[in-house]
């Protein structure tokens, strides 16, 4: 049996969730942030509710992946048009058994695995926060694209460094992240990460060589294909390497969401921003139980 000094004890632990100490030290910021996100995410919604009132698709970005994965990837249509694939020949591998599927029941997949992977991101976060955080989400779920497996991405990375492969082998330059291990001197990880994506480039390279240069093409030759000027996606990726590179010195992992976000080819939409819903998870990176825990393991 506990006794009452254990209780107390127990009871008076501070609050060490991922946000907690920034919003004790700076509460009117905090406060601020989470009306903002409240805002944020009804508008959210509102375009999602848009969308599909206008009669779009649901997935109208995942069917291009389904359909890319049900021959040979074509790299014939440009960035923006209807069912363009624009990644790399390793992802339609990837997803092949899963693009068996008949597409409403991979449409249905898709949306359900990007899902979980929200209720994933958010679940470190109190209800008044993960709600809204969810809720942000929903035009990345509608629309059917991979920026929730990037955020994923991001969390993962940086304990499985070989799991930057997926922002490399999908939209390049949100791989920015991954510099992270290079800034801190990591070199045993940033090795790993290397190594990783180096043995899966050379697997799948093996298997469809054609399709790689074909790709390899593709990205050259729409490398001014961005919404946005070339020179403005030029500055956001160097402000995004900075990030990185601070991040790293400062330990601040959470900034790696927001620079995933500026090297992000479309910027000019909501969805992309669904990155930053890596943020709770990556706080957890640099706190006191994460550092315990790591140097238990």
């Amino acid at each position: 049996m506990s006794s009452s000094k254990d209780v107390g004890s127990a009871s008076a632990r501070p609050d060490i969730s991922p946000g907690s100490v920034f919003a004790r030290k700076f509460p009117m910021v905090a406060r601020s942030a989470l009306i903002l996100i409240w805002l944020l995410s009804l508008v959210a919604v509102f375009v999602s509710a848009r969308h599909l009132v206008t009669g779009s698709v649901i997935g109208q970005d995942s069917h291009a992946y389904w359909l890319a994965a049900q021959g040979e990837p074509s790299y014939g249509a440009a960035p923006g048009q209807r069912d363009a694939y624009l990644y790399s020949p390793a992802f339609v591998a990837a997803i092949k058994p899963l693009a068996l599927l008949p597409w409403p029941l991979f449409c249905a997949a898709w949306f359900a695995i990007e899902a979980a992977v929200v209720v994933w991101l958010v679940k470190p976060l109190r209800a008044y926060w993960a709600v809204p955080v969810a809720l942000l989400c929903i035009p990345e779920l509608v629309v059917g694209n991979v920026y929730i497996l990037l955020a994923a991405t991001a969390v993962v990375g940086m304990r499985k460094p070989a799991a930057w492969a997926f922002a490399v082998l999908t939209k390049v330059t949100t791989g920015v992240g991954f510099l992270w291990f290079a800034a801190r001197g990591d070199w045993k990880r940033l090795f790993q990460g290397v190594g990783g994506m180096v043995l899966i480039f050379a697997i799948f390279y093996a298997i469809d060589p054609t399709a790689w240069n074909a790709w390899v093409r593709f990205l050259f030759n729409y490398r001014d294909g961005t919404p946005d000027s070339s020179i403005s996606f030029i500055m956001r990726c160097i402000i995004a390497v900075v990030l990185v590179i601070v991040g790293a010195r400062k330990r601040w992992a959470f900034i790696i969401a927001p620079a995933m976000v500026l090297a992000s080819p479309v910027l000019v939409s909501f969805i992309p921003w669904t990155i930053l819903a890596a943020i709770p998870r990556l706080l957890m990176e640099t706190s006191p139980d994460h550092r315990t825990s790591s140097q238990a393991d």
